[in-house]
């Protein structure tokens, strides 16, 4: 996801271009992340300020029954990044006190792949689930309970809680 922004950055403080983010990126995992949505691109004293909305959909493993399903968020852009020569003179320009690491390359591409797969990494759940009824795996004979009836007899008692099993057996007086 690359943009030409070298006519924005000839351009003064507070101006504005919108553009549209779609397309597939690549992420650890050896999966790819589709995204969609619309960005604003500000010019400001320094840089370019991206800010936006994206719809993602990701890939993951449900983590009751650890089937494969697609996983939609929105993402939350926003980040400066710094070009690293100026446009009009040519030269490398110098970077703020507080810089962080976007740039705008010496072409004047503006790249937004590295922000998108860190943020699609961080706005996925610590454990993501296919659904919230999802009953996961049977523990002894590992059927999936989504798709079918166990058949090993159900879960068996932990020897150190048989003595409070023994007591829901006993009838009360």
């Amino acid at each position: 996801m690359q943009y030409n922004v070298a006519q924005l950055l000839k351009e003064s403080t507070g101006a504005v271009r919108r553009v549209v983010v779609e397309g597939e990126l690549a992420l650890p995992e050896g999966t790819s992340a589709f995204y969609d949505g619309r960005i604003e691109l500000l010019r400001t004293h320094q840089g370019l300020l991206v800010r936006g909305t994206v719809a993602a959909t990701a890939p993951l493993g449900c983590g009751r029954c650890l089937n494969d399903f697609a996983s939609p968020c929105h993402i939350e852009v926003e980040e400066e990044f710094f070009p690293v020569v100026d446009v009009n003179t040519g030269r490398r320009t110098e970077m703020p006190w507080d810089y962080d690491g976007t740039t705008i390359d010496e072409s004047h591409v503006l790249d937004l792949s590295e922000v998108l797969r860190q943020c699609t990494i961080a706005a996925q759940p610590i454990k993501p689930l296919c659904s919230e009824d999802c009953q996961g795996l049977c523990q002894e004979c590992g059927v999936d309970l989504n798709e079918s009836e166990c058949v090993c007899g159900g879960a068996a008692i932990d020897p150190r809680w048989e003595a409070l099993a023994a007591l829901l057996k006993q009838p009360e007086s």
